[in-house]
Order: structure tokens, then sequence, then C-alpha cells
């Protein structure tokens, strides 16, 4: 490639850690143990009514919705909440309640202008639904809109259960029938024209088990949350709240989160504040209320994430791991061939950038290729075959963020050939929603003179 590369071959590119987490991808964790460090506290939202149990709290900046009900999630209703110089205030019943009406399990968009929830109101006519269907009302002229009914589309005769909106993507759950469970998650997409397509059941890990439902995403998106009777003996238990990391369009294994956030009593309706700090949700575990009611708990969620330590990143760490084994790979070639452009296409970007670095003329010469440039020019036969093999890796990660220094060892002969140059790279690898993809490549040739860069593997011993 000698219009990209400095040297014989494109000379190796990047990245990526001392292999962090050997561990556990199998996580279904089952913790009877409270978990050292975290502490629950109950959440008053507004008066307290031994009669009356709540969920559904979702704390948005400075708005809060939830709903209210009696035994049995009968009469519910939906109250919302405004924060005033740091209090909250008292809650307020939405303009369009009524009391002949149940309406639950309210949700608002990232935006705060879209509530979706769950209502029995009529289609037409004075009679209740008798079963809850998805409607969604809308913030505009400073007060929320008559409710609307969504699309048959998403509608079934069972009860749909704890809808959330994700941009053109929601979530809910049904009892309808030819599910993976009695009581499933499903996702559908709206599309251009505005209407949602038919809902999709989810996959394992959510879907697992006779009942998951309240299916909620961290506001990184991240990771999913949702309540799940499964077992792992025969016997049926009440529901526990599961936590799983969403990569791509794919979900990591599910982990049971520890006790004191489980309990044996039945958790439900999860949801992590705007903010990032807490996770809060319901819990039928005694209390302040009459037995068998739900009052709202909370747990710090940076806590809960330092508790569950690295599983709560293992599947995208393996993931992150795989891809820069894909990004070496593709930049083998036989003598006369061409580098795989077709595995490095979806490792890069849309805005990647790549920057290269070699001597020339006694000074250092930079070159920058865009995305399209860089895969153009990989098209380009290289007269040598090529062999690349990482001998040293050092990652930093935060999140959805990662930083990797490597050294490339770039052979023409065989793997374990003599090296004809080394190279010393630097990357940036952001996690969204198409998985772990390359920001940014900063490669540069071995220099005169200068020391040797580090080795953690001996020569043509590659990392992966």
């Amino acid at each position: 490639m000698p219009s990209l590369a400095y040297g014989p071959s494109l000379q190796a590119l990047f990245l990526m850690q001392n292999r962090l987490l050997a561990t556990s991808l199998l996580l279904a964790l089952n913790t009877s143990a409270p978990a050292a460090g975290l502490q629950i506290e109950p959440v008053q939202a507004g008066p307290a009514d031994a009669s009356l149990q709540s969920y559904n709290l979702q704390e948005l900046r400075e708005l809060r919705v939830f709903a209210r009900s009696v035994a049995g999630f009968k009469k519910s209703a939906i109250y919302w909440q405004r924060r005033v110089d740091g209090q909250w205030q008292a809650p307020q019943a939405l303009p369009f309640s009524d009391p002949r009406w149940r309406d639950s399990d309210p949700h608002l968009s990232s935006d705060g202008k879209t509530l979706t929830f769950l209502s029995d109101r009529p289609i037409e006519g004075e009679k209740a639904l008798g079963q809850l269907d998805i409607h969604e009302s809308r913030w505009t002229d400073g007060q929320w809109s008559a409710p609307q009914r969504l699309a048959e589309a998403v509608q079934s005769p069972a009860y749909e259960l704890g809808p959330e909106r994700y941009g053109e993507r929601l979530y809910f759950a049904s009892y309808r029938k030819g599910g993976p469970g009695e009581l499933a998650i499903y996702q559908s997409d709206r599309a251009a024209g505005g209407e949602h397509a038919a809902p999709l059941a989810l996959p394992a890990p959510i879907n697992v088990g006779p009942s998951n439902s309240d299916f909620t995403l961290s506001p990184d998106g991240r990771y999913a949350l949702w309540w799940s009777d499964r077992s792992e003996t025969k016997a049926r238990q009440d529901g526990d709240l599961f936590l799983a990391e969403r990569v791509g369009t794919g979900f990591g294994p599910a982990i049971r989160l520890p006790a004191p956030i489980n309990s044996p009593a039945f958790e439900f309706t999860p949801s992590v504040s705007s903010d990032g700090q807490w996770l809060v949700f319901a819990s039928t575990r005694p209390g302040d209320h009459a037995a068998g009611l739900s009052q709202f708990y909370r747990v710090s969620w940076p806590a809960l994430l330092a508790e569950l330590g690295p599983q709560a990143e293992a599947h995208s760490q393996a993931q992150l791991e795989q891809r820069i084994g894909d990004l070496w790979r593709a930049f083998n070639s036989r003598a006369g061939g061409a580098p795989d452009a077709e595995l490095l296409r979806p490792l890069l970007h849309p805005q990647a950038q790549i920057w290269g670095q070699r001597l020339r003329n006694s000074s250092l010469d930079v070159r920058m290729w865009s995305r399209s440039e860089f895969l153009a020019a990989l098209k380009e036969p290289t007269p040598e075959a090529v062999f690349e093999c990482e001998v040293h890796r050092e990652l930093r990660r935060y999140g959805a963020h990662a930083q990797v220094y490597s050294v490339v060892e770039t052979r023409h002969r065989t793997t374990n050939g003599p090296a004809a140059f080394t190279g010393v790279n630097s990357s940036q690898w952001q996690l969204g929603p198409q998985g772990w993809q390359l920001l940014s490549l900063h490669y540069a040739l071995e220099l005169p003179g200068q020391p040797s860069p580090p080795r953690t593997r001996r020569s043509g011993d590659c990392i992966g």
C-alpha cells in the first residue's frame, strides 16, 4: 500500500488493552448475602398513605412522574412533580386524570415532552377497555395534551405493561399470546411515516423464564434493567431486578442485582435518575405501609456498578478485544493481495480519522486520511505479504471510551519471521449503537536513534 503506508505496509495501527477480565461472561449472578457498601434508603414522593402503593418513579432533571394505586394495582393514577430550589413540590394529578379510568406506568422521553403510559380509558363511549393499552400525551404550550392511544400494531387484547420511549423505539411488556413467556418484553420501532412496526420480543438474556417486564435503559444507554421471575431452581420466585450490558444491538449476560437491592419480596419498576446518581425501584418488602404494598427505594448507581466490578463491563470488554483482533487481521494480506477492507469497514466510526507519521528527508512527515480515503487506499495490492504482530498493548478505559497504546511489528514472510519494521500506535475507541468503533488512530514508524519501544511479548509472539 505505497499510497497509504510509510513503508512496505500500512504499518499497523493501534491498540488495546492488557487483557482485563478473563473473568465472567457467564454472569447470571445470584447473590443472597448483602453486598458490602450498598445502602438502600426509602424515597418519599409526596404525602405518605399506608393504604396506597407507589411504583414507576422516574426522575428526569427537575421533573418526576410516578403511579399510585390501591392493592392489586386497582384505581391507579399518575402523578407528576416539579423540583424548585432543590425541593420536590407536592405531586399533582395529570389534567386528563379521570377516576373512572386507570392510568399507570408513566415514562417521560429524554426531552421531557412525551409522556408514555398505560390506560384502560375507552376508545369511544363511557365503558373502560377492560385491558391496559399504551397511550401518549405531549407537553405543548405549557400543558399536557389529551392522551392519544397508540396504533393497533403495538396493542393486543391482553394487558401491556411498562412502556418506555427512546426516540423512535418503544419498549414494553405484554401478556399477549405467542410470546416467549407468559409476560415478555417487546420492542417496536416507528418508521418514517410515523407508524410503529409489529413488536418483536427481545431475545435472551432479557426474555428468560415465565415473566419479564419493566424494561428500562440507563441515561447513557449502556445498561438495561428489568424485573424477572426466572429461577435457577424449578420453583417460581418473586420478581428480582436484573441488569445486562447493552453492546450494539445485543445484550450481555443477565446479572441478578445483589442484596439489599433484591429481597425475598417483589422488586420491580427500576429506573436510573437522569443525573446517573440513583437507581430507584419499587419493592413490597416490609415498610411503613400495609403488607404487600410497594413503596420506593433507591441505591447509589455508581456504587452499584462499582460493586458489580468487571462483570458489569465484561460483555463489552470481550467485544472490544475481538474488534482489536479483527483490526489486525484486516491488515494482513498475501503478496499481490490487498487488506480486508470489508472486515475493517464496520470497525471504523463514520467520522474516523487516521494519522500517520514517518521520517522523511530528515524531518517528520505527518499525514491524515478520512474514513473513506483510508478504505479506498486499502484496495491497493501489496507487493509483499503482510503479517502484523502486536507485541505490546496498554489500555485505559472509562465507560464507553477506550484509549490504546500498542507496539506492532510488521513482517513480510511469515508471522514468525524477522520484523521488517516496528510501529508505535495510539487510538481512541467509542462504544455506541454499532458496538465499539475506532474514532482515531495515530501510527508512527520506529525512529532511528530512539530507544526501542516496550514489548511485553517476545518477537513473533503476537497478542491475540
